[in-house]
């Protein structure tokens, strides 16, 4: 198992929060939204702590992270790079 490999399990097994949000992702892939979407729709928690657990599955490269003037969209899928199997 690699490095990263094993950084990723031990946030996800450590993390609730980590686990909801990628099983949302795995169960839409498509799904794309703002740290309140989906702190208010997907996981009903803290957008506090919902952005600090994106930022850190985006250092995982688990998550990807859109960023413009006005909001952050974090997202997977093949298409970008950021798949879950």
């Amino acid at each position: 198992m690699k490095q990263n490999d094993v950084e990723v399990a031990e946030f996800v097994e450590n993390s609730q929060l980590a686990f909801k949000i990628l099983d949302y992702f795995r169960r839409y892939p498509q799904a794309k939204d703002t740290v309140e979407g989906i702190a208010k729709w997907w996981v009903q928690d803290d957008p506090i702590e919902v952005r600090r657990v994106l930022d850190k599955l985006v250092d995982l490269d688990l998550v990807g992270k859109r960023s413009n003037a006005a909001l952050d969209l974090y997202y997977v899928g093949s298409s970008n790079g950021h798949e879950l199997a």
